[in-house]
């Protein structure tokens, strides 16, 4: 059995007939929101698509435009959130990428990143050191015991 399913025709295979729109999704805390839908419309052509995030929040839609709609309005709309965007490119460039980024939520650079037990990475990491540095330590003394008595008698 021969079953066709029918989809719109998109003349994606030339660059100069794609815009991609992406970004990350990331909820108040700056975390990545996944499996989050993300619906990217052009408005002027009735036009759109749905995209949903991967695990790191990451999202990408493709749209069919051509050189004319250069500077089109693009809605990209997440989370209850609906940003406005214009389709900017060269139209003369027929080699180039066209594509913009549109990010939701805090992002989480002012976030450290955690290691084990909620300790940030740079703590843990200072806090691996000195651990280090006191073991060696005691470890030598127990090595050489008399020089260390020695030491303290002078």
């Amino acid at each position: 059995m021969l079953v066709l399913l029918s989809s719109p025709a998109f003349a994606t295979h030339e660059t100069d007939h794609r815009f991609t729109v992406y970004g990350t999704v990331h909820d108040d805390h700056g975390h990545p929101v996944a499996d989050t839908k993300v619906i990217v419309v052009d408005p002027r052509l009735d036009e759109g698509m749905t995209a949903f995030t991967d695990r790191n929040g990451d999202f990408e839609a493709l749209l069919h435009f051509h050189s004319t709609d250069l500077g089109d309005e693009i809605i990209v709309t997440a989370l209850d959130q609906r940003k406005t965007i214009r389709a900017e490119f060269e139209p003369n460039d027929k080699v180039s990428v066209r594509k913009a980024r549109v990010d939701f939520g805090a992002p989480g650079t002012d976030h450290p990143v955690s290691g084990w037990f909620g300790v940030p990475v740079l703590a843990g990491g200072a806090l691996a050191v000195g651990v280090a540095f006191v073991y060696l330590r005691r470890r030598r003394r127990r090595r050489h015991p008399a020089s260390q008595k020695s030491r303290k008698r002078k």
